[in-house]
């Protein structure tokens, strides 16, 4: 672990080039599938093109959030349509999530050697490729691979738009335009399901697969059309294989990196292990009205998006610190919630989904947190890490989900069971991180959310 960067030895000024939180923000998020921010400049434009460009951007994502929960209210449907049993159904998601993580990392080396519309426009093909495969699907065996495709697909749309925005946007505007994404893709996640549980009761499940088809179609038309290249040919560099690798290897050894990358993705992947398992075991088993489970899972989802949308507001009032001890006791409240309810009333939906919203709150506040401190630990190589990180997330989230449904006995225990071991393995891990944290890190990073 010689290679591993301890928080120790950082230096106050190293990450100061930025003349605002929200701007690092940005540029992490561009980082995020291993974009190098030296290889991109900004492109004054006027105002008409910046809505143009955002306007492109939205539609891009709206396909790629949508995809992921539109269609879990119609997994009873699904069930009986396939012959399928409930872990064969929750495979549709985790192999979702395996195509997305693996096709991931390489947008980023690709788009910056060939700009970024080629790479969005084979992305876009290959999701719209995948969402007819899932619309006209006889069997499993096409639905999955249909739903492999588009998870490829949209990983590319969400790691280059996010590119888009940091080669077409002035500093200032990129600010604005990543605020109102920011506001708007959470509340686009939470109405999906409620969108695809009206789909489902009034014309079926394919009715879903057709919206997302619809979506990817306008996407794709749009970014043939409209969208302009926004990474200059004299901007693009070479791929450099065997940096990569060496780069990877760093962080693959960095013991402190892989204490947070745990921790974050056990926690998101119980998080969707809950609303996938929820789909079948709240209307087949508990007998819940199909047209009443979509407020319900967007209760959930709803509890993810308020801890997104009130963390700056929280850091403010209490500090860092303070809020990441809130957000892992919400997590353990609500996990704990719902492990004794599975106790004294495991046909309980209601008092289920209460724990679950809870610990969802939490889970978010913790990994809004962590993540960014996760990129730090190597500073040197921050795309490597996130792009490492995210992708981890997803595998992890995915095994979570693969096992849970792999216990599926038509009880909410399997779920509780594995939100519970979920606490037992976050827990220690963030608890001995912090121990080991210096305080002038967490004195560092306060003063620069503040800043």
């Amino acid at each position: 672990m010689a290679d591993c960067v301890c928080l120790e030895n950082r230096s106050p000024a190293r990450d100061r080039g930025f003349e605002s939180y929200l701007f690092r923000t940005i540029k992490k998020q561009k980082l995020l599938w291993g974009f190098s921010p030296s290889k991109t400049r900004m492109v004054p434009m006027d105002r008409k093109k910046e809505l143009k460009f955002l306007f492109l951007i939205i539609v891009v994502f709206i396909a790629a959030c949508v995809e992921t929960d539109i269609y879990l209210p119609a997994f009873p449907d699904m069930m009986k349509w396939f012959k399928a049993t409930e872990g064969q159904i929750q495979g549709l998601l985790t192999w979702n999530f395996v195509g997305i993580c693996l096709a991931g990392p390489f947008y980023g080396p690709i788009s910056d050697s060939w700009g970024r519309k080629k790479p969005l426009l084979v992305a876009l093909g290959m999701f719209l490729l995948g969402s007819l495969i899932t619309l006209f699907a006889q069997n499993l065996n096409q639905m999955l691979w249909g739903r492999i495709l588009q998870g490829i697909g949209s990983g590319g749309c969400f790691t280059l738009g996010t590119a888009i925005i940091f080669d077409a946007f002035q500093k200032e505007r990129a600010i604005n335009a990543l605020n109102k994404l920011n506001t708007t893709i959470p509340l686009i996640m939470a109405a999906a399901p409620m969108l695809g549980g009206y789909l489902n009761y009034n014309f079926g499940f394919r009715s879903n697969f057709l919206a997302i088809a619809i979506f990817v179609a306008v996407s794709l038309a749009i970014s043939i059309f409209q969208f302009e290249e926004t990474l200059p040919q004299q901007n693009r560099l070479p791929l450099n294989l065997p940096k990569v690798l060496s780069d990877f290897k760093r962080a693959l050894l960095c013991l402190p990196f892989w204490q947070i990358t745990i921790a974050t993705s056990v926690l998101f992947g119980a998080y969707i292990a809950f609303l996938s398992g929820i789909s079948v075991l709240f209307v087949v088993e508990f007998g819940m009205s199909k047209a009443i489970f979509p407020f319900v899972q967007a209760a959930v989802l709803g509890g993810w998006v308020v801890g997104s949308l009130t963390t700056k507001r929280a850091i403010n009032k209490w500090s860092i610190p303070k809020v990441k001890r809130a957000g892992i006791f919400l997590s353990v409240l609500g996990g704990a919630f719902v492990g004794l309810i599975a106790l004294v009333a495991p046909r309980d939906p209601y008092l289920l989904t209460t724990g679950m919203v809870i610990f969802a709150f939490g889970a978010n506040w913790i990994i809004g947190l962590y993540f960014p401190e996760g990129m730090e630990i190597l500073p040197d190589i921050k795309g490597i890490t996130a792009s490492l990180m995210t992708s981890a997330r997803l595998l992890i989230a995915a095994f979570v989900v693969g096992l849970t449904s792999g216990l599926y006995d038509a009880t909410i225990y399997p779920v509780a069971i594995m939100i519970v071991a979920t606490i037992a393995i976050f827990l220690p891990l963030l608890l001995r991180f912090d121990r080991n944290r210096p305080e002038s890190s967490t004195a560092e990073l306060t003063e620069t959310i503040n800043h």
